[in-house]
C-alpha cells in the first residue's frame, strides 16, 4: 500500500517534449490520493475526459472540486478548461517521422542511406518519449531476483535473445522461456522471487499476455518492454514503453525493433551503474575459450 508523505508544494510541472498525459503519468507517485483517483481516471479514459464537465469528472472520480483545480494547476494549466484543451493536444497523434521508402529503382547507396536516416529518426523520436524511471524501477527488480525469466514470441524473440545474453554477462540469473506451450506451462510454477520480462512490438499477443496475468496471479513481478496502451502494458507491473513509430501489422520496417534493442543497452548501463562498475556502458569480453580468435 502506497504510504502518506509530507504534501509537495503544487507548482507547475513542465511538460518539455513530453505530451500531458505521460507528465501525468510519471508524476503519479507524488500526487495525494485524491489527485491520485483524478490522474487515473484521465489516462485510463482520455477520450472521454475532454467532452467531461468538472462536474462529470469530480462524480466519476469521487472527489471535490478543488482537487481537480489543484490538480489542474499542478500541470500548468489555469484551471479545469485548460487541462482538457492540453489533453486534447496529447491525443492528437503526431506525424510519424519521416520513414523514407526503398524503392525498386534505388542503388544500393540510396538504401544504405535511407536505412541509416530511417534508423536515426527513429532514434531521434524516441529520446522525446523514453521515460527513465521505469528503466531504474525495472532493473531493481533484475538485481534483486533470484531467477528472471525472458517472454517473447515472433521477430521480438531477437530482443529477448539479446537481453538474455548480455544480463548474464552481467551475472543476473535469467534464461529465455521460448516456445507458447513452455511459456504457458512455466507461468503457473513462478515464484514471488521470480521476475518475469516480457518484450513484445505490439503488446497485444495473446499468450504473452496471459502468462503475464498468471504470474501476477503468483505474486511475480512482472516487466515489459511493449507498446504503451497496450494490453501488456496494462497487465504488468512495470512497462518500458517503446511506441510503434510505424504502422507493422502487414509489414515490419526494419527499424521496427532498434528502440527495442536500445532499451536492452539502457539496462546494462543502468545495471551497471547500480552495481558500482568502474564503466558501467560496457561488457567485459567473453573468456577466449568461448570465442576463439585467430592468431597469426
Amino acid at each position: 500500500m502506497r504510504t502518506k508523505t509530507t504534501p509537495r508544494r503544487l507548482h507547475a510541472i513542465p511538460s518539455g517534449g513530453a505530451t500531458l498525459l505521460m507528465t501525468i503519468a510519471r508524476e503519479r507517485p507524488n500526487l495525494s490520493r485524491a489527485e491520485l483517483r483524478v490522474a487515473n481516471f484521465i489516462i485510463e479514459h482520455p477520450e472521454t475526459v475532454i467532452t467531461m464537465t468538472m462536474v462529470d469528472l469530480k462524480k466519476a472520480a469521487n472527489v471535490s472540486d478543488p482537487t481537480i483545480v489543484r490538480f489542474s494547476r499542478r500541470f500548468g494549466c489555469s484551471g479545469y478548461p485548460e487541462l482538457k484543451v492540453r489533453l486534447a493536444q496529447s491525443l492528437v497523434p503526431e506525424a510519424p517521422f519521416a520513414y523514407q521508402l526503398i524503392k525498386p529503382t534505388d542503388t544500393i547507396p540510396d538504401a544504405v542511406t535511407k536505412t541509416l536516416a530511417n534508423s536515426l529518426n527513429s532514434l531521434q523520436r524516441f529520446i522525446q518519449d523514453i521515460d527513465p524511471v521505469p528503466i531504474e524501477a525495472a532493473v531493481d527488480q533484475l538485481l534483486i531476483a533470484r531467477e528472471v525469466h525472458l517472454f517473447s514470441l515472433g521477430i521480438s524473440e531477437t530482443v529477448a535473445f539479446d537481453a538474455e545474453h548480455k544480463l548474464l554477462r552481467l551475472g543476473i540469473h535469467c534464461n529465455l522461456v521460448r516456445g507458447q506451450q513452455r511459456q504457458l506451462l512455466l507461468a503457473p510454477m513462478l515464484r514471488p522471487e521470480e521476475v518475469a520480462m516480457f518484450f513484445s512490438h505490439s503488446g497485444e499477443t495473446r499468450t504473452l499476455v496471459q502468462v503475464a496475468r498468471t504470474a501476477k496471479a503468483n505474486r511475480v513481478s512482472t516487466i515489459a518492454v511493449t507498446a504503451p496502451q497496450s494490453h501488456l502494458a496494462h497487465t504488468c507491473d512495470t512497462v518500458i514503453s517503446v511506441p510503434r513509430y510505424e504502422h507493422s501489422e502487414v509489414y515490419t520496417p526494419l527499424t521496427a525493433r532498434l528502440n527495442h534493442f536500445v532499451v536492452t543497452n539502457m539496462l546494462v548501463s543502468a545495471i551497471g551503474l547500480k552495481q558500482g562498475r568502474r564503466m558501467p556502458d560496457n561488457l567485459a569480453a567473453l573468456d577466449s575459450w568461448l570465442t576463439e580468435k585467430l592468431v597469426e
